[in-house]
């Protein structure tokens, strides 16, 4: 790899880590309710209107073609009950970090090889940053 793609790798993965840590830090500490709405948070709503096809975004709701995105952020992978996971996300076992989240949206097939999820994966690093962002806030 050259070294100025090396370079822009990093700067995309630092701008990524901020990001996510930054909408979680706000959301945990934001007094009563979830904090304001950021530009950010707004586009990563706006991608997760692509997911909403597949998964439910409310708490509560039951699943679609896929188990629902309520409170993903730091979920056990593999853990809402009567879903039937792929053998890939049943034996895969930690949490949905939202490092583990980027690596899985940037490519499903090749983070857990045979995983059921149709999906050709994200490649936009700063839009994976913004929809896991706006995952973050799906939490009670």
């Amino acid at each position: 790899m050259r070294a100025h793609h090396r370079r822009r790798a990093l700067t995309l993965a630092g701008a990524f880590g901020v990001l996510v840590v930054a909408a979680v830090l706000a959301w945990r500490s934001w007094p009563s309710g979830p904090p304001p709405e950021t530009t950010e948070i707004a586009a990563g709503r706006a991608l997760a209107q692509a997911c909403s096809v597949c998964h439910a975004l409310d708490l509560g709701a039951p699943p679609r073609v896929g188990p629902h995105l309520w409170g993903i952020v730091d979920r056990p992978v593999g853990a809402i009950a009567g879903y039937g996971y792929s053998r890939a996300l049943v034996e895969a076992g930690g949490r949905w970090t939202a490092e583990r989240l980027d690596r899985f949206l940037a490519d499903p097939a090749v983070a857990f090889p045979g995983t059921a999820m149709a999906y050709g994966g994200l490649t936009d690093a700063v839009d994976r940053a913004r929809l896991i962002a706006f995952l973050a806030t799906l939490r009670d």
